[in-house]
């Protein structure tokens, strides 16, 4: 265990990433919408684990704001994004090619295409979050610039600008009629915040420097479950194409609930256990692997057990991932290049 620290945030990981494959181990469910108990359930369990990306770049937050080494440029290209870009691409390129070979023969003009277009479009729809994720690391010097310098007061002021620019006013554009969310659609040039995933940055560098002992941990439970359940409710109201408007209140909730997560993993740090500490000191280094090849798990498991279960889908391919990058782990070149 290095520091204490780091337990709480390799905890967030995990679990961040067990979301991750537990909703898109529900895709297929939740996208045959029918009024029925179970796509009530999975739509619920998916509105849940809306949470995950957020928690993962305020991780990435908490972690690369608070590194000197951030303002190293060196640092940057040679180690922090290599450690990001060359797993993603090689797995880009594995996922591109396995997904095709397993629907039958693959074309290869297709694919090679599909590689091609890459800097547009992710091979995996999974792999979205990879694009704002390197966006924000070619950034974070001029981040910790800021993160350095401002005050809670200045980095409230910019978390209020994100929320308006990037979530609300967005979801307004999408969720009310054309004639009215005309008038909610942005000049793009006329944008301020540059990345709609900027504040979750912020906002995990902040938790990280707030002192255990002054979160209230019963307040913050209430809070959460309080604004998921409110959440989850809308999900199912907004299903009305005349009240989809609400999920502008969902997406606000949303970061507000990620963050509270983030406080309670804080606040429990001094309790997590020995042998709790050692599992996930095992998996937490797993987890980025784990998150680029889970979409070809599912793959694998949707097409040798033909209608399963979401809750089987989701446990036998993170099994499934854990076990392919553990492998992958402990052979020293492929290591450094797939995990």
């Amino acid at each position: 265990m290095k520091n204490k620290r780091l337990i709480y945030v390799d905890t967030i990981r995990v679990f961040a990433m067990l979301l991750v494959v537990l909703a898109h181990s529900c895709a297929d469910d939740l996208a045959n919408r029918q009024p029925t108990l179970k796509w009530g359930v999975v739509n619920s369990i998916v509105i849940v684990t809306e949470i995950a990306v957020p928690l993962f770049f305020m991780i990435s937050g908490a972690m690369v704001l608070n590194s000197r080494k951030t303002y190293d440029l060196k640092y940057l290209f040679k180690h922090r994004l290599v450690r990001v870009v060359v797993p993603f691409l090689l797995w880009s390129v594995v996922s591109a090619y396995l997904a095709r070979a397993m629907s039958g023969p693959v074309d290869m003009g297709d694919f090679t295409n599909t590689l091609l277009m890459m800097y547009h479009k992710p091979v995996l729809i999974a792999y979205w979050f990879m694009y704002p994720l390197i966006a924000l690391y070619l950034l974070s010097p001029f981040l910790k610039a800021i993160a350095d310098k401002i005050d809670d007061k200045m980095l409230m002021y910019l978390l209020i600008l994100w929320v308006i620019i990037d979530i609300a006013l967005p979801t307004l554009t999408t969720t009310t009629p054309k004639n009215i969310g005309v008038y909610f659609n942005s000049f793009d040039l006329g944008r301020v915040v540059v990345s709609k995933d900027i504040g979750y940055f912020f906002i995990g560098y902040r938790i990280s420097k707030i002192d255990k002992h002054t979160l209230k941990l019963n307040m913050n439970i209430l809070i959460a479950a309080v604004l998921m359940a409110i959440n989850i409710l809308i999900s199912f109201i907004s299903l009305k194409p005349s009240l989809q408007f609400l999920n502008t209140i969902a997406n606000i909730n949303t970061p507000i609930i990620a963050a509270l997560v983030f406080m309670l993993f804080k606040r429990f740090e001094t309790s997590y256990g020995k042998g709790f500490a050692r599992v996930i000191e095992l998996i937490a280094p797993l987890t980025y692997g784990v998150y680029l090849v889970h979409g070809l798990s599912i793959q694998v498991v949707m097409k040798y057990y033909v209608n399963a279960n979401f809750l089987y889908v989701f446990v036998l391919a993170t099994v499934l991932s854990l076990l392919v990058i553990l492998i992958l782990s402990k052979i020293p070149v492929v290591k450094r290049l797939f995990t």
